[in-house]
């Protein structure tokens, strides 16, 4: 994004450490046309449309998948797994029994098809499109940082235009679009188990934050997620994941790699693959697992087993 803002202005210049006012100041610089195309261009299939490990992960019995991608790697995966087409998800412009259609498969099993939702848009819908920090804050209807005082504060003051109006009520999150009150349901009702999903996206955060504040998420067992770590990093993984579980009530588990080696999160899948399908294929060379309460190095097996003896406890009439 930075390189292709410097062809159009050699002038540009913005922190990419700050991400969200970043690729905002990069719309800014390339216009919407140069915008939603480089998406466009940077997220269309190619030639090689998926990996095998889409392919497995597709075939794990989840009632649907979600994602922040923009891509449709995982539709492309899908449709070679059910031999059935896709059936993709996102929000501006889809008819709203479309929408229905995908919350009432998370409960029944009338639908042979499963869903894949694209929370922050798909590549090529560009109202769909969630990346700067104007998009996140409309889109979800509330803006980050604190702020001074209270909405009625700013109301007392009086001799507001509607627009005025509008953007207070988005500065102090008390407007609710679609995406936030979908967003808000699936964390406070459904498990979901996090696959690639380093959580530190900050709009995804608050999201959990105002979950936790209605809800009072303090050290559950309300989700999964599964987590890359290195060497390097382990120490620091293991107390990222230690909050999230005593704030969110998500309880983490990690697989690890060499540094600069990714083959950890593909076997980790085929094994849970393995164990679900009761498959006898065995994966090469597993990686290590550590289960965050006990952090220490355990196997495949141990780790997977654990994971389901949690949800199996908590919901045993699940179908």
């Amino acid at each position: 994004m930075e390189a292709y803002a410097l062809e159009i202005d050699p002038n540009f210049a913005a922190n990419k450490e700050e991400f969200l006012p970043f690729a905002d100041k990069v719309k800014e610089c390339l216009g919407d046309d140069r915008y939603y195309n480089f998406i466009y261009d940077t997220f269309k299939p190619r030639e090689q449309t998926h990996y095998p490990f889409h392919e497995t992960l597709c075939r794990l019995p989840f009632k649907a998948i979600t994602t922040t991608n923009y891509d449709i790697v995982l539709e492309h995966a899908l449709t070679i797994v059910t031999k059935q087409p896709h059936s993709s998800l996102h929000f501006e412009g889809t008819t709203k029994s479309k929408i229905l259609d995908f919350l009432q498969s998370l409960n029944f099993n009338k639908f042979s098809r499963k869903f894949i939702a694209h929370l922050h848009g798909i590549y090529d819908s560009n109202d769909s499109i969630v990346l700067g920090g104007k998009e996140y804050s409309s889109k979800y209807g509330f803006q980050l940082g604190e702020n001074d005082g209270t909405l009625f504060d700013q109301l007392q003051k009086g001799g507001m235009s509607q627009e005025r109006i509008t953007d207070l009520l988005v500065k102090y999150g008390y407007e609710w679009p679609l995406r936030r009150k979908l967003l808000w349901s699936l964390l406070a009702t459904r498990r979901i188990v996090f696959i690639g999903f380093s959580m530190n996206d900050p709009y995804f955060i608050k999201m959990l934050d105002f979950v936790k504040d209605d809800l009072s998420t303090y050290n559950a067992e309300t989700h999964f997620l599964v987590l890359r770590v290195t060497p390097s990093n382990l120490q620091r993984s293991i107390e990222h994941a230690h909050h999230l579980k005593r704030e969110y009530g998500i309880q983490t588990f990690f697989f690890q790699d060499e540094e600069g080696k990714y083959p950890g999160l593909g076997q980790f899948i085929a094994e849970l693959e393995n164990v679900v399908n009761n498959s006898q294929e065995t994966v090469e060379t597993p990686p290590k697992v550590t289960e965050v309460a006990e952090a220490i190095p355990a196997g495949d097996k141990a780790l997977t087993d654990k994971l389901f003896s949690i949800s199996k406890k908590q919901y045993t009439d699940e179908d």
